[in-house]
């Protein structure tokens, strides 16, 4: 191992006297050790980060999450937006930390993000950057994305309701946008909104379910072979009468499904519900 080279030898530190002359004050054996000490567990630390932790040649972190790598920059640690959450023993909350967690203790942290039954990792917009995430410009509203690799039994149970949704929008009008529309009534309140992907009849068609909440923030998700890719939007004020604003959805989509490229290496990004 390499040790980093300091400017100043450890063995005496130059000082001026009161004459103007120059002196030698020899470093104590006490502090000398101290010195020495920090630098190599810096440099212990370092080591292991680079050894469980790649990078690419801008410098974002490769992450093995069970199989699936992101790639994920350096984020302000007094604003922290980027943070993992990692399956537990039934009956307990996942497991959650932040990327600066993870590369203060990669060791231990690594490990568990590639051998857990399931693990995400959820990218957002900061104060300081509410038009970007992880690099990527990003329009108006858009502000989180997020994959989950593993079993997802969130995602399967809404296959059913999704199921069930589609069915309505295959008899509904759409909008001038394309996007067709069902009210929930009861409560959570809320709208989903279908739209249909493919040229031809409905039946045969892959199709967006974006689902709208009563506090008019909305997402996109889907999961395709143990991989669930999810981005979140604001559309609205709904609470102040506000309705959704349907006609940026396609523009919002699109720009959330930047980041999730952004975000995930070597794999396809891909929302549509067959």
């Amino acid at each position: 191992m390499v040790v980093a080279a300091v400017d100043v030898p450890l063995e005496s530190l130059v000082t001026k006297g009161a004459n103007g002359q120059r002196r030698s004050s020899r470093m104590s054996p006490i502090w000398k050790t101290a010195v020495l000490a920090f630098l190599v567990a810096s440099s212990i630390s370092i080591a292991r980060c680079e050894e469980a932790i790649k990078r690419t040649l801008d410098g974002r972190y490769l992450v093995d999450l069970n199989g699936v790598t992101v790639a994920l920059p350096d984020e302000d640690p007094k604003d922290q937006q980027t943070g993992f959450y990692v399956a537990s023993p039934p009956g307990k909350s996942p497991f959650h930390f932040y990327l600066n967690d993870l590369l203060r203790d990669p060791e231990r942290l690594a490990s568990r993000l590639r051998s857990a039954e399931w693990v995400s990792v959820s990218v957002g917009s900061s104060t300081n950057h509410p038009r970007e995430i992880i690099g990527v410009s990003v329009v108006k509203g858009v502000n989180r994305a997020s994959i989950l690799s593993g079993v997802d039994t969130n995602c399967e149970a809404w296959q059913a309701d999704w199921a069930r949704y589609r069915k309505v929008a295959i008899g509904l009008p759409a909008d001038e946008y394309g996007w067709t529309r069902q009210d929930q009534a009861g409560s959570p309140y809320g709208s989903m909104f279908i739209k249909f992907l493919d040229a031809g009849g409905r039946e045969q068609s892959r199709y967006y379910p974006v689902h709208c909440n009563f506090a008019g923030g909305c997402s996109l998700w889907a999961c395709h072979d143990r991989l669930t890719q999810r981005i979140s939007f604001y559309s609205s004020n709904k609470p102040k009468g506000e309705d959704y604003s349907v006609k940026e959805f396609d523009r919002q989509i699109a720009s959330g499904k930047t980041v999730l490229e952004r975000l995930l290496v070597n794999r396809s990004v891909d929302l549509s519900h067959p």
